[in-house]
């Protein structure tokens, strides 16, 4: 027998009267996690993407939302490894220069690369944390994320832009893995540390990726709003924020 659709919505809402709130609740955190951050769309297809399938950072998703509410327009990143997170920085950033030990993986993330990127390949030795040397500028974003990050937070220091008036910052992820790392850029360069603990793309743990911040840190919000709302937040009728 074929039901009609009006018996078909009564029949949906008999069955969501008989599902108990607490499974509904656990439903709706399930669908936020694996739809509305693509979590599932990463672990189906391997690679760090939103749900829509735009190029995101291997960070943790609430590091991935603090930085895009942030204007960096006018900024200049240089990473520790190279990805989909410098496809990302390209669309933000005024410039990217990441440095590189793959050569298969360069060439595979190379036709993607915008025109204000570049990529350095260098192998894995004190050539790959030197790097950063040849590139004779200083940087308002530096993202230490790929090989021998220990010796890589060591040599950043004269390339910050310390004389920015918005000051800048250090992103280190897998920070809980290289707790000496976050100590040493916290307490030897004197920066304000925000540790971003959470899920992120592909993996099915949680991880931490932290922030350092510069003490004059000012970096200016998309459309001037801060905080954003976060991807699954209630929004509220009035929108007088209070």
């Amino acid at each position: 027998m074929r039901l009609g659709n009006k018996t078909k919505a009564m029949l949906i809402k008999a069955i969501k009267k008989l599902v108990p709130l607490r499974w509904k609740k656990q439903l709706a955190s399930f669908k936020i996690l694996s739809v509305e951050y693509g979590h599932y769309n990463t672990i189906r297809n391997w690679k760090c993407v939103d749900k829509t399938n735009n190029k995101i950072p291997w960070y943790t998703y609430p590091a991935i939302e603090y930085l895009n509410s942030l204007d960096f327009s006018q900024k200049s990143v240089f990473e520790y490894g190279s990805g989909f997170s410098s496809i990302y920085w390209g669309r933000k950033a005024k410039d990217v220069i990441s440095v590189e030990h793959d050569r298969i993986w360069m060439e595979k993330i190379k036709p993607e690369s915008g025109t204000n990127q570049t990529v350095l390949l260098k192998k894995d030795d004190t050539e790959y944390e030197k790097a950063i040397t040849e590139t004779g500028k200083v940087f308002d974003v530096i993202v230490i994320d790929g090989l021998r990050r220990p010796e890589c937070a060591r040599e950043i220091d004269k390339y910050l832009n310390h004389q920015s008036s918005e000051g800048f910052m250090i992103i280190l992820d897998n920070s809980d893995w290289y707790k000496n790392t976050a100590k040493y850029l916290k307490e030897e360069l004197n920066l304000i540390e925000v540790d971003f603990h959470g899920f992120g793309p592909i993996n099915a743990t949680t991880w931490t990726t932290s922030i350092f911040l510069s003490r004059n840190f000012d970096f200016k919000p998309i459309n001037n709003v801060q905080p954003a709302f976060s991807i699954a937040a209630t929004i509220p009728e009035d929108e007088g924020y209070r």
